[in-house]
């Protein structure tokens, strides 16, 4: 039994990438023919590729039920309006904040009728409760992400 070497081998592999595809010339397929007769392993190897592609051909996907489909526009949906909700929400509640955060400092701080320690204690107040606010909601954020038990119904 005699074995390919490097540049057989690379030939054949074009050889056989072209029959496959049904481009062989007719020199080509003189070429792919000596090849498949004098090498046993040029034709197990043909074959495994003519075998694969009547598999391949031959394969159908599955086609999921109605009720999947309606869950799954159902899903899709919801999705895409909570996550719009989301923005609009984000986007007031910032608006908001902001405005709020803007008359705190030009109406509240700087009013001298206000005694001083009370103006610093609400300020911290205020920096406190959103420094806590945000370490909370990004803690939610990161282990809602890569909780391995998300998908388990309790």
């Amino acid at each position: 039994m005699r074995k390919l070497n490097e540049n057989q081998r690379a030939q054949f592999q074009d050889l056989l990438t072209k029959g496959f595809d049904n481009q062989l010339d007719a020199d080509e397929m003189v070429q792919f023919d000596n090849f498949l007769q004098e090498y046993p392993e040029c034709a197990k190897e043909w074959q495994d590729m003519k075998s694969l592609q009547h598999v391949t051909s031959t394969m159908k996907f599955k086609q999921p039920s109605k009720e999947v489909w309606d869950m799954y526009w159902h899903d899709t949906y919801n999705r895409l309006e909570r996550g719009f909700a989301w923005i609009v929400f984000s986007l007031g509640a910032f608006l908001v904040g902001a405005f709020v955060i803007y008359q705190f400092i030009t109406q509240f701080l700087v009013d001298s009728n206000v005694p001083e320690v009370l103006r610093w204690g609400i300020s911290f107040l205020a920096i406190g409760g959103l420094a806590l606010f945000i370490s909370v909601l990004r803690e939610k954020l990161f282990t809602r992400k890569r909780d391995p038990y998300k998908e388990i119904e309790r």
